[in-house]
């Protein structure tokens, strides 16, 4: 059985990929720019971003960027949290195994998400962006996030959706559970070896808990 498992935040807690999507799209309708495509968006996924900060700020200044994540920061509480994820939680809770949050987001941004949706009864420990000096596909979020839970990596489970998120928590040596989104669910995940694939919380549960596994 796992000791400890880490959940990426932006969408595997909480379907905040769609949402950010359509946010940036009407911003940029609104300046009477090129919407971005799903498959560019998709491509920025779980990581950086680079070409997409990029892009917006080339497209309609940094300064209007900078209100498209304010935006989306203030609206994701309307979000719900993913079931699979919440029943695992409750499962994780009960038999005191801890958890954690590595996020290539920054923890400030996600924190009034977090809060609203109740995560802080689950989780005490969020890693972002301002704690590592690279993010997904590197390891460096992974490896800060067990070393907090004080576990080997070995001993730990990770679940990810998108494959810079998965590949960060393969290097970091995490066994990692891929379960994607309408924005993921189309990315190449050949390269990574996951030991699970769009579980729910049952399979989750039984699976890698109930029957002992590790």
């Amino acid at each position: 059985m796992y000791k400890a498992i880490v959940f990426d935040f932006d969408g595997t807690i909480v379907d905040t990929e769609q949402h950010l999507f359509n946010i940036i799209n009407k911003h940029l309708i609104s300046h009477k720019a090129t919407p971005i495509t799903l498959d560019f968006y998709r491509e920025n996924i779980g990581g950086e971003a680079k070409d997409l900060h990029e892009y917006l700020e080339q497209t309609i200044g940094k300064d209007n960027k900078e209100i498209i994540y304010k935006e989306h920061h203030q609206t994701s509480n309307q979000l719900e949290i993913n079931p699979t994820i919440k029943q695992l939680m409750k499962y994780l809770k009960q038999r005191h195994i801890p958890m954690a949050i590595a996020t290539s987001s920054y923890k400030k941004d996600i924190f009034p998400v977090f809060k609203s949706l109740g995560l802080d009864e689950y989780i005490n420990i969020i890693v972002g962006r301002e704690s590592v000096e690279y993010v997904k596909p590197e390891p460096e979020l992974y490896l800060t996030a067990v070393q907090q839970l004080n576990y080997s990596p070995t001993h730990c489970l990770a679940i990810e959706d998108s494959v810079n998120g998965a590949t960060a928590a393969f290097r970091a040596g995490l066994d990692v559970i891929v379960n994607t989104n309408d924005m993921t669910q189309k990315q190449d995940f050949s390269t990574i070896p996951y030991i699970g694939k769009d579980l729910n919380g049952e399979e989750i549960i039984n699976r890698f808990f109930e029957k002992g596994h590790v």
